[in-house]
C-alpha cells in the first residue's frame, strides 16, 4: 500500500503480465533434490559452502499478486536480519510481469534501523538487469532461495515448483502443502476429512454464478444467515473480504471477491474472540513447535488490510488472554493443520474462540514478516528475536535437503 490508507490493490491478477522474454542462456545443470536434481559433490549447503564460504541466499520477493506491497517489505525485513557471517544474501524483485530484478541496491538500505513500513520499500531506480529465473538463480551461483513471496505465485505452490525443477532448495512448504493451503475450499476439505472444526461456508463458482445467484442466495439465506463473510477462494491479507448485512449486498460482494479468481466462499460470520497460532521447526531436529497464540483486537469491523498494516489499526495481545486449557486446544489445533497440510518450516493458523469452541478460519504458510507482522509477534513472545527466526527458517531448509540428499544416497 503506497500509503495504507489507500487500501489493498484489486483486479484480478492471476491471468499475470507477459511471460519473461529473451535470449536462452546457457547454464549449470540444477542442484538440489527437491524434484531429483543432482547438486555436485562438495556443493551442498551446510550452513557455510565449501572452504567455510558463505551460503548464497537469494532473496525472493515482490511478485505480481495484490499482496506485493507486503512481500517486498517481509523481503527487506529478511534482508535486514539474514546473519551476513553464514549467508551471503541476494536480494531479487519479481516485477509485475514475472521477471526476476536483481535489487543490490536494497543492501544498502538494509542496515539497522527503524523498521519498513508496507508500501514503503523504494522502486528500482537505473537500468537493472530484467533477468529469466534461470539465469538470476539457477546458474549454480544460489544455494538456497527465501521465500519471502506473499499471494498467488509465491505462496501457492507456483515459485516452489519452479524452484523443485531448477533443483535450488528454498525456505517453507513445498508444492503441494503450499497448494493446498492457499486454495481455502481444498484446504477445508483436507482438514475436516482430518477432524478439524471449520466455519460453515457456501461455494460460489464463478463459471455458473450468472445463472445460479438466486440459488446460492437462498442457500446463504438458510444455511449461513446475514451477516456473513464473502472471500476470494485464493487471496491473503483480507484482499477482496466483504462482510454483508444483508441479503442485498450479497450479490456485489461476490462479483467483487470474484475479481480474484474463480472460486469465491461466503462463510458465516464468526463472533468471539480472533486468535492466531504460529508453528516454527525445530532447524535440529524437524519438529513443529507452536508458539504463544496471539489475540487480534482490529479496531474496525473485521481484520482488514489496513488493520493488518496500517500502524495502529489493531491490537494484538500476546499471549492471548484466554485459558491455559484453551491455550493448549489452539496450538494443538494449528499444529494438527500443519500436520495435515504437510506444512514445512513454518505456518499460521488463524482460528476464532466462539464460546468454549475453537472455529478455524484458514492456514497460511508464509506468514507475513514485516515489523507488524504475527509470526515475529509470536516468536518474540516465545524469546526467538527477528533474525534468530529468520536464522531458524534457512536452518530447516537446510535440514531437509540434507535430509533428501541422504535419502538419495541411500537409494
Amino acid at each position: 500500500m503506497a500509503e495504507s490508507k489507500a487500501g489493498p490493490p484489486s483486479g484480478r491478477d492471476r491471468s499475470g503480465g507477459d511471460r519473461p522474454t529473451g535470449k536462452e542462456t546457457a547454464r549449470k545443470p540444477p542442484r538440489g533434490e527437491r524434484s531429483g536434481g543432482t547438486r555436485p559433490e562438495g556443493k551442498r549447503p551446510e550452513g557455510k559452502g565449501p572452504e567455510g564460504k558463505r551460503l548464497r541466499v537469494a532473496i525472493l520477493m515482490g511478485g505480481p499478486s495484490p499482496e506485493r506491497d507486503v512481500s517486498l517489505t517481509s523481503g527487506l525485513q529478511v534482508l535486514q536480519a539474514i546473519d551476513r557471517r553464514q549467508y551471503d544474501p541476494l536480494p531479487y524483485e519479481i516485477t509485475r510481469e514475472g521477471k526476476f530484478l536483481p535489487r543490490p541496491d536494497l543492501l544498502r538500505l538494509a542496515g539497522p534501523g527503524a523498521p519498513v513500513q508496507v508500501g514503503r520499500v523504494p522502486a528500482a531506480k537505473g537500468s537493472s538487469a530484467l533477468a529469466r529465473i534461470e539465469e538470476a538463480v539457477g546458474d549454480g551461483t544460489v544455494d538456497l532461495a527465501f521465500i519471502a513471496l506473499h499471494g498467488p505465485y509465491g505462496e501457492d505452490g507456483t515459485v516452489q515448483g519452479l524452484l523443485e525443477l531448477l533443483g535450488i532448495p528454498y525456505t517453507g512448504s513445498g508444492v503441494l502443502a503450499s497448494a493446498l493451503a492457499m486454495d481455502k475450499l481444498r484446504s477445508r476439505q483436507v482438514g475436516m476429512s482430518n477432524g478439524l472444526p471449520f466455519s460453515k461456508f457456501v461455494v460460489v463458482d464463478g463459471g455458473a454464478w450468472p445463472g445460479n445467484r438466486g440459488e446460492v442466495a437462498a442457500q446463504v439465506a438458510s444455511e449461513l444467515g446475514y451477516p456473513c463473510v464473502v472471500k476470494p477462494n485464493a487471496q491473503g491479507s483480507s484482499i477482496g473480504v466483504s462482510i454483508v448485512q444483508t441479503a442485498e449486498g450479497l450479490v456485489p460482494a461476490v462479483e467483487r471477491a470474484l475479481e480474484y479468481g474463480d472460486l469465491v466462499l461466503v462463510e458465516e460470520q464468526l463472533r468471539g474472540t480472533e486468535l492466531t497460532c504460529a508453528i516454527l521447526e525445530d532447524p535440529k531436529t524437524g519438529a513443529p513447535m507452536p508458539l504463544p497464540v496471539i489475540e487480534i483486537v482490529p479496531k474496525r469491523e473485521f481484520f482488514t488490510y489496513e488493520a493488518k498494516y496500517e500502524p495502529g489499526a489493531s491490537e494484538e495481545i500476546v499471549p492471548a488472554r484466554i485459558s491455559p486449557t484453551l491455550t493448549r486446544q489452539a496450538q494443538q489445533l494449528a499444529l494438527r493443520a500443519h500436520r495435515a497440510l504437510g506444512c514445512e518450516g513454518m505456518s499460521r493458523t488463524d482460528m476464532f474462540l466462539r464460546g468454549d469452541a475453537l472455529v478455524l478460519l484458514e492456514v497460511n504458510t508464509i506468514p507475513g514478516l514485516t515489523s507488524g507482522s504475527l509470526l515475529p509477534r509470536a516468536a518474540a513472545a516465545a524469546g526467538i528475536e527477528f533474525s534468530e527466526l529468520v536464522n531458524r527458517i534457512i536452518g530447516s531448509a537446510l535440514r531437509r535437503e540434507r535430509g533428501r540428499r541422504n535419502r538419495k544416497r541411500g537409494g
